[in-house]
């Protein structure tokens, strides 16, 4: 195969959308089941795998023929599955389902990434089937519904899932290994590790009782030379063995921090991993178990651009007691929501030399990516600017806004939250075209830092100009910063109305029913100061 027909393969195997959240806020599909329909019908058979049944039947038998089989000394809780083209990384996930072979399950709940659309929370398909050249596999509408229903952050949206590969591969897989078993299809986006905790705890919750298999779909490294993905690759999956989300993300933070060549990720379904992994933990797993690796190079010859695949297992050794719900509760209190609570209570207020450095920071890594080369080595010391939080960037061209995006949460260090989301602003604002090199010097920077997110009780709590808003209701959500009810001379309703009509596509009084408001502040600055 030619190196460039192999490449764009690899990118529309592993293809996804770099999502983020702009000034105007965000927008998912929102379809719930009923306006979908019933059938998810196939959206990757012939390209991803074979759209033939004999064909798939020949080449899934093909692959776990040449399995080796790895001793688990346990019970198989989770797995994690890559999800490429099969021709590229079927073989490895032959492992992760050699491993839970002729098993019957009540539900396997299959949590991937959406790489078309962003969610917020957790999209789960809630009733009917899936539909595969092998035939179609019921979803577990009862487990589905209760995940729903528990206000925990699932939400009933059928949108994400339609032209989906993350889930689908996973499907033919499990039709020839399993006995019998139901599935409830879970897609995620981006998510801090504290929230993939909540969300896996949630999830045990919901099953509990149930003889459940939790697959995890995800790929490795994306796009580094051969010997770069094994090494970052040995290291991401050496930090699953630690059973530790905070390890796992720190982990993937440090690797992107080293600006490796050409690596645009070290998990392409990190919030998936982490989601499996937290709740197969409330499910009594404790170890983890790698049980193969392989990357693109190894298939077509060609190393110099490739992706990482692995098969692991999350596994509850013999004799492992489950913890008393109340001890955990006492200990998550005590402990990593502790700490949380704690840290989220900062208030920043940046020195003068911290916001220059930031304005800094955000101008060189525009400049950087619109020269075609790669983001500068920064030297942070300041412990503010390594804090964890959500920050915007707005361009600004002769006072009128030429771009703006941003992150409500903070799930990275602050300096570099402002350098992804400067370029972001000049490059990924669809509202705009892209900035170019010499327009730059033209553009006023402008960034604001972000405070947790605090939920709105009442009206009063809100203050025009101190305030910022986000309002979410099931998967639509939009916000406004601060500034823009300065900029407008809004009253608050009608800077609430106006988020709820013109950001997140929801009804003019939402704010008042069924939509939860979320306030917080931000510590503006800019060049021009």
């Amino acid at each position: 195969m030619r190196k460039d027909t192999f490449r764009l393969a690899i990118a529309l195997a592993t293809a996804g959308l770099a999502i983020l959240i702009a000034c105007s806020g965000s927008e998912t599909s929102g379809k719930s089941q009923k306006e979908v329909g019933n059938v998810r019908k196939p959206a990757v058979a012939g390209t991803f795998y074979p759209g033939q049944p004999s064909e798939l039947r020949q080449m899934i038998a093909d692959f776990l023929r040449k399995v080796t089989p790895v001793q688990i000394r346990g019970e198989v809780i989770g797995i994690v599955c890559p999800h490429a083209g099969y021709v590229y990384s079927a073989q490895v996930a032959a492992y992760s389902y050699t491993a839970v072979k002729n098993n019957s399950y009540d539900v396997v709940c299959i949590v991937g990434p959406s790489h078309r659309t962003y969610v917020t929370g957790a999209a789960v398909y809630s009733s009917g089937s899936f539909e595969t050249p092998l035939g179609s596999v019921d979803v577990a509408e009862e487990t589905a519904r209760a995940l729903i229903s528990s206000g925990r952050g699932f939400m009933d949206d059928a949108g994400p899932h339609l032209m989906e590969h993350s889930l689908e591969v996973q499907l033919p897989f499990l039709q020839t290994v399993l006995r019998s078993f139901k599935i409830v299809p879970i897609l995620v986006s981006d998510l801090p590790a504290s929230r993939c905790e909540e969300l896996g705890k949630a999830l045990a919750d919901c099953v509990r009782g149930k003889k459940v298999l939790l697959v995890a779909s995800s790929d490795l490294s994306h796009y580094p030379a051969y010997e770069d993905a094994n090494k970052v690759d040995n290291e991401t999956t050496k930090s699953w063995k630690s059973m530790n989300l905070e390890e796992v993300s720190s982990k993937e933070e440090e690797i992107m921090g080293r600006r490796i060549r050409n690596l645009s990720c070290t998990m392409c379904g990190s919030s998936a991993i982490m989601f499996v992994m937290a709740a197969s933990k409330a499910l009594g797993a404790d170890s983890t178990i790698i049980l193969k690796y392989m990357n693109a190079g190894d298939v077509s010859g060609d190393k110099s651009g490739v992706v990482g695949y692995a098969a692991a297992a999350f596994v509850k050794t013999p004799g492992k007691e489950e913890k008393d719900k109340s001890e955990k509760k006492g200990e998550m209190g005590k402990g990593e929501m502790g700490k949380v609570g704690k840290k989220e209570e900062k208030e920043f207020s940046l020195t003068k030399a911290e916001k220059k450095k930031l304005l800094s920071i955000a101008r060189s890594s525009i400049e950087a990516t619109l020269s075609g080369k790669p983001l500068p080595e920064f030297d942070v010391t300041e412990p503010d600017l390594k804090t964890h939080a959500g920050a915007f960037v707005t361009l600004r061209r002769s006072g009128d806004l030429r771009g703006c995006i941003g992150r409500l949460v903070g799930d990275k260090p602050l300096y570099e939250v402002v350098s992804r989301m400067a370029v972001a602003a000049a490059t990924e604002d669809t509202r705009f075209r892209p900035v170019s090199l010499p327009e730059l010097q033209n553009i006023d920077m402008e960034i604001s830092v972000l405070s947790p997110l605090k939920k709105m009780s009442n009206l009063k709590e809100l203050e025009l100009g101190k305030h910022g808003i986000y309002i979410a209701k099931g998967m639509r959500a939009g916000c406004f910063l601060p500034q823009v009810a300065d900029e407008t001379g809004w009253s608050k309703e009608e800077f609430l109305n106006r988020c709820c009509t013109d950001k997140a596509g929801l009804e003019t009084d939402a704010w008042k029913k069924d939509a939860d408001v979320f306030l917080f502040t931000a510590e503006v600055f800019s060049e021009k100061e």
